[in-house]
């Protein structure tokens, strides 16, 4: 008897399974055949290649089409591949789609939970007006020195690199900097990141290296399957690096109190709005502290690294920027400045580029929160309309886009020339900071520090691939983020 019951429960579950697996075909939605459990991602279990990979490839075997259906294990996801759907997602119907398809839990993960990336509904458009003002040029431009300060251990390190020939990895080359930026500005301590011990670099390893197998698959898992990281109770942060964080916080805020320092950082703007009625509690505070060290010290870091190893790859790019760069230090006093770094050209025009080429997050996946009707009506995609429900989940595929030839002429070449005339960029193709409201809230940070860094090591060294790399690069699948497998090592030669 129990046999057959065992028997009749399975054969339920394979039929319901089964069944789950036309959802797309039912609605007129082309795309690949699924296999059984784990839908079009097995591939990806095993680790043969990325999510992000799967999305980008069945991007591309689906010319012509505005939209394409697919299965993450047996979820239906709709990767969306005309640009003009993508606007609709992120900006002109954003209250059909206000909420990234991450899900974490408060009580379990109090600080992640409070990450305005995944927070959802009213909550999170709270969260975003608060937090606006944090990141204002004004704000920013008070930085500015911390970047320049810190600056000093980076060239004093890379120096000792130059004068024994040793080559540098540049992923933590970038995190030291960056590291050094986000402890000062948002935590009010010193990093201590280029020195031989540093605690704050510690506990920044242990809140973001992937460095064994199982890491990485919690990383994979809540970015990729929200659902089940949800059912088995995953943490995004580690309870040590928890406590940490909230201790860290509490001390400054105290510090600070009892001795009415001020110093118009991120800390001191947060700390402000929980003492002016505001719905911002110290656990909040914690929080988007942490949320700007990631965005701060990780995100940035590998743009950074990657940047270098592109004008590594491209002398005569290197070239332009330096000479760029030293027309601005002398015309400028022999110093660089937060206005003059934010007017040269070829400097944006190679962050551009290497966002576009180099992309952080492979795609960017949202959840439907209203029933929603689209129907193509560009030349360049069949005639074809979709009908979600409230619940699906849509996939912008970040990376497809970046590097599509339609979009983008020769898109595996890093050609920084291409952002030189912006109006020939078209809309919503180029997407390193997502959109819309809900676009990166801390991209001037980012990009400020990218800048001074770029700068600073541009103009005093030249650099080169070292053999290390592995040539070409090969990325991680398992983490969520890029991630070169053996490393971006990198030779550095002070410049004349």
């Amino acid at each position: 008897m129990l046999l057959i019951l065992f028997i009749l429960v399975v054969s339920l579950l394979y039929y319901l399974i089964q069944r789950n697996y036309n959802y797309w075909s039912d609605r007129g939605v082309p795309g690949p055949k699924p296999s059984f459990l784990v839908g079009n991602f097995g591939k990806s279990f095993i680790g043969k290649i990325s999510s992000g990979d799967i999305i980008t490839n069945t991007y591309r075997e689906y010319e012509n089409y505005p939209f394409v259906g697919i299965y993450k294990a047996i979820t239906p996801v709709l990767i969306i591949r005309d640009p003009e759907m993508v606007k609709n997602v992120m900006v002109k119907d954003f209250k059909n789609f206000h909420d990234n398809d991450i899900e974490v839990q408060k009580d379990l993960d109090p600080i992640f939970g409070r990450n305005p990336f995944v927070m959802r509904g009213a909550e999170w458009k709270q969260k975003r007006v608060q937090l606006t003002g944090c990141f204002t040029s004004g704000k920013i431009k008070g930085m500015f020195p911390y970047m320049e300060h810190n600056l000093k251990g980076m060239m004093k390190y890379m120096e000792n690199a130059a004068n024994t020939s040793t080559p540098l990895e540049a992923l933590d080359l970038c995190m030291r900097y960056t590291l050094d930026n986000v402890a000062i500005c948002a935590f009010g301590v010193d990093g201590k990141a280029f020195e031989e011990h540093s605690a704050f670099k510690e506990l920044a390893e242990k809140f973001f290296t992937a460095d064994s197998l199982p890491k990485k698959l919690k990383f994979w898992l809540m970015f990729n399957f929200p659902v089940i990281s949800g059912l088995i109770k995953l943490k995004f942060i580690p309870k040590d690096v928890e406590n940490h964080l909230i201790e860290m916080v509490s001390n400054t805020l105290k510090y600070r109190k009892e001795n009415n320092v001020t110093r118009n950082d991120f800390l001191d703007v947060c700390s402000r709005m929980s003492t002016e009625g505001e719905a911002f509690t110290d656990i909040d505070i914690v929080a988007h502290a942490a949320s700007f060290f990631a965005d701060g010290y990780d995100t940035s870091a590998r743009v950074m690294s990657f940047l270098l190893f592109e004008l590594a790859s491209n002398p005569e790019v290197q070239q332009t920027l330096r000479e760029e760069l030293n027309e601005s230090y002398i015309k400028n006093g022999n110093k660089f400045t937060y206005e003059a770094l934010h007017d040269l050209p070829y400097l944006d025009a190679c962050i551009n580029e290497g966002l576009r080429k180099n992309f952080i997050a492979a795609n960017l996946s949202k959840l439907c929160t209203e029933d929603y009707t689209y129907t193509s009506t560009s030349p360049n995609f069949k005639q074809m309309t979709v009908k979600l429900k409230a619940g699906d989940r849509v996939a912008i595929p970040v990376m497809g886009l970046h590097h599509d030839p339609k979009y983008f002429d020769d898109p595996e070449k890093f050609k920084p020339e291409r952002f030189l005339k912006k109006e020939n960029i078209q809309s919503f193709t180029h997407l390193p900071f997502g959109e819309g409201p809900r676009i990166c809230i801390g991209q001037r940070f980012g990009v400020t520090q990218v800048k001074v860094g770029l700068a600073y090591v541009i103009r005093n060294f030249q650099c080169t691939v070292n053999s290390k790399t592995q040539l070409p690069l090969k990325f991680d699948p398992y983490f969520p983020m890029i991630l070169a497998v053996g490393g971006l090592w990198l030779d550095f030669k002070k410049c004349e």
